[in-house]
Order: C-alpha cells, then sequence, then structure tokens
C-alpha cells in the first residue's frame, strides 16, 4: 500500500467507537500497512463533552493497553501512541499538563467545539451568523490552537463542511490566513477520509483544492481514516493515494517520539 501509516483510531473509551484495539490492530495488517496508531479522544476537565471522550481517570489505562499491545504485536506491525486532543480555549494550562504527561508519539489537534463550555460544535447547521461566520469561528480556534505548541498535526481541517456547508470563496481567505498559521507553527495536517464515510460530502477533510494548497506550501501530510470501528481502518486509502499522486505529492509524514520523519509517496497505487 502507497500509505504506510494509519494515526486516528479510536477506541470504545470514547463511548461512541466499537470494536477491541486487537481488531483494529488486525485490520491495519490485513491492509499491509506498517504502524498504526491509537489516538482516542482526551478527557476534559469538568465533564465538558464527557458524553464522547474518556474520563480522566481513563487515560493512564488507555496509555498502558496501547503500550502492552505495541510489544504483543512487535514485528507484525508498529502501534504508535496517539491523542487527539481537542482544543478549547482557557484551559492551555490543562491541555499543556496532557500533552507532557505520557511518551506519545504523536498529538493530534481538533476543534469539535468553538466554546469554551463546549456546547457550541464545530458543525452547528444553524450557527447564529450563517455558514461564514461558523467558518470564521473555527478557524480563529484552530488558529489559536497551533501556536500553543501541544500538537504535532490538525484533524479534519474543513470539519464545518458536516453541517451542509462547503466552504465557499468567502471562506477561502479564512482557509488560506489558517493553512499560513499552521505552516508558521510548524504543524502538519491529516488527510482524514472519514468524510467519505460522513453522509454526501464524498470527500476527505480537507477537500482536493485545501490538499493542492498544502502541498504547494510544503504543509507536512498524513492520511488517517478516523477510524470508530475495526473495519474503518484504511477508508479509502486508494483513492486518496491515486489523488496525491495527481496533485503532485511526493511524500507523507510519520511520528515517532513527536518526532516527524518522511516516507516516499510511491508514484503507482499498491
Amino acid at each position: 500500500m502507497s500509505i504506510r501509516t494509519d494515526y486516528h483510531m479510536h477506541t470504545p473509551r470514547c463511548k461512541h467507537a466499537a470494536g477491541p484495539m486487537e481488531a483494529y490492530i488486525e485490520r491495519g495488517i490485513a491492509l499491509g500497512l506498517e504502524e498504526i496508531g491509537f489516538s482516542d479522544h482526551n478527557p476534559l476537565p469538568g465533564g465538558r463533552g464527557a458524553s464522547v471522550r474518556m474520563d480522566e481517570d481513563e487515560l493512564d489505562d488507555y496509555v498502558a493497553d496501547v503500550l502492552r499491545l505495541r510489544e504483543r504485536y512487535r514485528g507484525d506491525i508498529m502501534v504508535r501512541l496517539g491523542l487527539e486532543m481537542d482544543y478549547v480555549a482557557d484551559i492551555e494550562d490543562y491541555l499543556g499538563e496532557q500533552a507532557a504527561r505520557h511518551p506519545w508519539d504523536y498529538i493530534i489537534g481538533s476543534v469539535h467545539y468553538l466554546d469554551p463550555q463546549c456546547q457550541q460544535g464545530a458543525w452547528h447547521r444553524e450557527y447564529p451568523g450563517g455558514p461564514v461566520a461558523l467558518y470564521a469561528a473555527y478557524f480563529a480556534c484552530m488558529r489559536r490552537m497551533v501556536v500553543t505548541g501541544f500538537y504535532d498535526f490538525v484533524a479534519h481541517f474543513d470539519l464545518p463542511k458536516r453541517s451542509g456547508h462547503p466552504p465557499t470563496e468567502e471562506v477561502e481567505p479564512l482557509i488560506e490566513e489558517t493553512l499560513q498559521a499552521i505552516l508558521g507553527a510548524g504543524v502538519g495536517i491529516e488527510i482524514n477520509t472519514s468524510g467519505f464515510r460522513h453522509g454526501d460530502l464524498n470527500e476527505a477533510y480537507p477537500g482536493p483544492a485545501v490538499v493542492q494548497r498544502a502541498i504547494e506550501m510544503g504543509i507536512p501530510l498524513s492520511v488517517n481514516s478516523d477510524s470508530h470501528a475495526p473495519d474503518q481502518v484504511g477508508t479509502a486509502f486508494t483513492e486518496t493515494s491515486e489523488l496525491l499522486r495527481d496533485l503532485g505529492c511526493e511524500r507523507l509524514a510519520r511520528y515517532e517520539g513527536r518526532q516527524r520523519e518522511f516516507y516516499p509517496l510511491m508514484t503507482s497505487v499498491g
């Protein structure tokens, strides 16, 4: 397979994923991946977003499980330790402690909430002010997120399009400003293929135009499935390999111990 890694997989601890962790790993082996990584949703203080993430007292056990499975599958596939760590304004000290607490291979930065109370979702269909205001609020959060230094790459870049409102020309300057902030912060972007499973989107996050711009800018890219079930590992990786080849992408990022390296993207799909 041209794409050798899948770093965005969840576990039942987040309360909206299914299947044993071993099944995700076995699926990765069957697909011929070299590395897979778990990156479950991080706990947040005060019970914020508690229905869709680990509880605070589960984080250490989650890490122990991933490290145990790394040893179990050593020689068959490399299991990486990751975390999808939501950025929420005003709790940077809390997030910084999480980032420093364990020997992460990578931390994915995500924006699911547009307010500190975690009540306004990032793909709210009736956001006050309309779709452009939704994108503006979302990308403002993302720009604040990437300068914290806590994150290695950004999840599902254009997530608000899940609201049914794809980015318009009015949103393009916000996208460019945010890509420039990501470049300046030295952070990568994932091509999150879960978009192929979300309604009528039929494309990844971000869409091809943003991927093309990221390639032109030299922003590091990785491809991840955001799996919430074992059969979702490697979603649309073949199609994404073909797209990346057509867009002129020559390499993808891999992560170990919060350090980024690159491997060549094959010019033909295997």
